[in-house]
């Protein structure tokens, strides 16, 4: 019995402060863009039923964890960490009915530099991001017009890295 009550006050003090990973501790952290009016470009401008799919190496669309369709002014975008590239696109008035998908879709794509960073023993590594391009692939019915790199260190999510700017809603 001795070994046992032993063995367990052991196991209860040999745990650290740094051995559970808070909820609140930043992990890596996503592209943060926000869209303005292109005839005034200092508003911001929601994007009528906005949604995001990602593009893999090969071209294939990936679906992004937790994306939704829905009227927004400003949306975050997951990097690969295992990657300098990466691709998505972009909806505005994104629909899909009887297995039909419409809408307007842009495609952005994003290069970088991936830096991994230690955060600690309980929650590992994060990484971190510095944005070398962000580009805008031109088509005939474009609702993207420009692009801005605001803040080029993806460090969190509470600052606004791009600014897009775009079309007033059809």
């Amino acid at each position: 019995m001795k070994k046992f009550i032993c063995l367990f006050l052991i196991v209860i003090f040999s745990c650290e402060k740094d051995d559970i990973c808070s909820d609140t501790t930043q992990t890596t952290p996503r592209l943060v863009i926000e869209f303005y009016d292109l005839s005034s470009p200092d508003e911001i401008l929601a994007v009528p039923g906005l949604f995001a799919i990602g593009l893999d190496t090969e071209g294939m669309e990936v679906p992004i964890n937790n994306e939704i369709v829905t009227t927004r002014s400003s949306i975050t975008l997951p990097l690969k960490t295992n990657d300098t590239e990466t691709e998505f696109i972009l909806y505005k008035s994104y629909d899909f009915g009887d297995g039909v998908v419409s809408g307007n879709p842009d495609t952005i794509k994003i290069t970088y530099e991936a830096e991994d960073v230690y955060v600690s023993r309980a929650c590992g590594y994060k990484t971190n991001f510095n944005i070398q391009t962000f580009s805008i692939t031109a088509d005939p019915d474009q609702w993207m017009i420009s692009s801005e790199i605001l803040i080029t260190e993806i460090t969190n999510e509470n600052d606004i890295h791009v600014k897009i700017l775009h079309l007033q809603p059809n």
